[in-house]
């Protein structure tokens, strides 16, 4: 029989025809399976297995909420990426040198990474590069292409976390592992407001062909929002510079600085030492990513004094003409000796104070009692967290049965505070008052709508009478201009604090250290009108004359001094 042309047109036609229909039909039912909302990958992967040779999921980072300082200036945001993910073969890919070195000067990612990541031996999608500039797009593209790898390479559209400050605040702001939720600081705590996470995206894989598809999933957007913390950039540089210049000449094991204003119970800066940048949190070893002004606690040492004879004047025990007499400067309290620094004699109770006389304090804790010592840790919130920050750690309390542990307490020994609570427990000594910390400001909705604002809130209304207040006031006062603390005297503003060193106990001695110290100065400013509190810890510094008022309170001044100008306060020791 003659086959002649036409037949074969007809025929052809017809194939054609049944053809299209066969592909169109395929292609609706690869589109329905493709807009599956995830909820189950097993199932997924059940009602797939039947159309495709084989197909993969792979997890594609979401849109996150923003964080921001207190001014809306952004420390951690979401930005638009590529990722460029390989077929599991890739022995199969072409021109591989050429291929690994064009993406490795397009990115400034080494080319040896790539080439790591491309001969992992991964038996699924691999996801050789990610956190790429959308506007690589098209020189990707071309490099695909003039490498012959369109079939065994596709390109994926996510989100990157991007910290553009760096390292800034990086204890506080906490990063976002590869899931895309947060692992530490804010990024962790505040998770279900910032939104993130991941969605997921469908690779076809054609095992025969060596082809690869990527079809990304719709849905698995939540509702992110942006959060504003209290913090102010312009304070936290202060912040950490004074860090800096701490760690350079002292060289100690940490360092944590916290700023608060006594209007509204705001963290304005908060900076740690070690720190690290977030942008690179897994080159950094865990003890570093924590935010030591919460998490640790330290013993206080001198910094409690003023608590204990203020609490002492307020139960009537003593008045402020109170005189003590600490002998030749060596006490023994039960089974150890306690000393002064020097010789004092008969002191006033100011003077204990502004000499930081441990003897004298210890004789005005022979006063307190049981109840007395709880009351004032009570009213000072001295004994529990705040739990605004994730890991922060309660203050350790001893057994105040014991009276020698009241009296050791006075002093700062065998008790211990995290930074943050001895921060508010010194504003209270300011105002009278003790304000509800706060890190989060605002959190605002995608439509800008603000579902949460922190309002300032007193915790206790008055832990302290007005007179004591005031006498307080101006003793603290003093021991900036004349005692312990001159170190942190301002010719700007008037500044009332308090100096502290702690010897740091040796547990495998079981005795206090010899030349392992902590040092502290808590203050506020200014005094003849109260807006700031802050404290400076230094964890072990090396060097000589290891004391608060050498380490700690230079910085303390400096600190002030540039704050108060930040703001635009004038001066209040200068003549009108």
């Amino acid at each position: 029989m003659e086959w002649r042309w036409g037949a074969s047109r007809k025929f052809e036609t017809k194939a054609r025809l049944v053809l299209a229909l066969f592909t169109i039909l395929s292609f609706i039912s690869l589109i329905r399976i493709l807009d599956l909302q995830v909820t189950k990958e097993s199932e997924i992967a059940e009602k797939i297995e039947r159309n495709f040779d084989r197909i993969s999921l792979i997890k594609v980072p979401l849109y996150r909420g923003s964080i921001k300082d207190a001014n809306d200036r952004e420390l951690a945001l979401s930005v638009p990426t590529l990722a460029v993910y390989a077929h599991p073969d890739t022995s199969r890919l072409n021109n591989k040198d050429m291929l690994i070195e064009g993406l490795s000067k397009l990115t400034g990612i080494p080319a040896r990474n790539i080439r790591k990541r491309i001969e992992s031996g991964a038996k699924r999608p691999i996801k050789i590069l990610s956190g790429i500039d959308k506007d690589l797009k098209d020189k990707l593209k071309s490099l695909i292409v003039k490498t012959k790898n369109t079939r065994y390479l596709g390109i994926q559209e996510e989100y990157t976390r991007l910290y553009p400050n760096g390292s800034i605040a990086s204890n506080t702001i906490g990063f976002v592992g590869v899931d895309g939720k947060g692992l530490e600081g804010m990024e962790y705590l505040l998770n279900d407001y910032l939104g993130g996470g991941y969605s997921r995206a469908l690779m076809y894989i054609n095992g025969g062909l060596g082809k690869i598809y990527l079809h990304p999933l719709k849905g698995m957007l939540g509702e992110e929002k942006d959060v504003l913390l209290t913090l102010d950039v312009g304070v936290q540089n202060i912040l950490e510079k004074l860090r800096d210049d701490i760690v350079r000449s002292w060289r100690p094991r940490k360092v944590s600085i916290i700023l608060l204003d006594l209007t509204n119970g705001y963290i304005l800066g908060l900076a740690t030492y070690p720190y690290f940048d977030p942008n690179n949190f897994q080159s950094y070893p865990p003890d570093k990513l924590r935010n030591f002004a919460v998490t640790d606690v330290f013993e206080p040492g001198s910094i409690m004094k003023p608590f204990f004879i203020a609490w002492a004047l307020e139960k009537g025990y003593i008045t402020t003409n109170f005189w003590v007499n600490t002998g030749n400067g060596r006490i023994k309290v039960y089974d150890r000796y306690v000393r002064d620094p020097k010789r004092l004699g008969t002191i006033i109770l100011r003077d204990v104070l502004v000499h930081s006389s441990n003897i004298g304090t210890i004789e005005v804790a022979k006063y307190l009692n049981k109840r007395d010592v709880e009351e004032l840790l009570e009213t000072f919130h001295m004994n529990k967290r705040f739990s605004i920050f994730p890991g922060e750690a309660n203050p350790q309390l001893p057994d105040f049965n014991y009276p020698a542990n009241i009296l050791y307490s006075s002093i700062g020994q065998g008790i211990a505070f995290n930074t943050l609570n001895i921060a508010v427990a010194f504003g209270g000594l300011a105002t009278g008052k003790i304000l509800q910390p706060h890190i989060v400001k605002e959190i605002v909705s995608s439509e800008g709508k603000v579902v949460y604002r922190a309002e300032p809130e007193v915790l206790k209304d008055r832990v302290i009478s007005e007179g004591t207040l005031r006498w307080l006031n101006r003793v603290l006062t003093k021991v900036v201009e004349d005692g312990t603390g001159h170190r942190a005297r301002s010719r700007y503003f008037t500044i009332a604090g308090k100096t502290g060193t702690s010897q740091k106990f040796d547990f495998e001695r079981g005795e206090y250290s010899r030349d392992k110290v902590v040092t502290y100065f808590a203050g506020f400013f200014p005094a003849t009108d109260p807006r700031f509190v802050a404290v400076i810890v230094v964890d072990e510094p090396k060097g000589k004359k290891l004391y608060g008022g050498e380490v700690s309170a230079p910085y303390f001044k400096k600190l002030a001094e540039q704050v108060a100008f930040y703001y635009g306060l004038k001066p209040d020791k200068l003549k009108k």
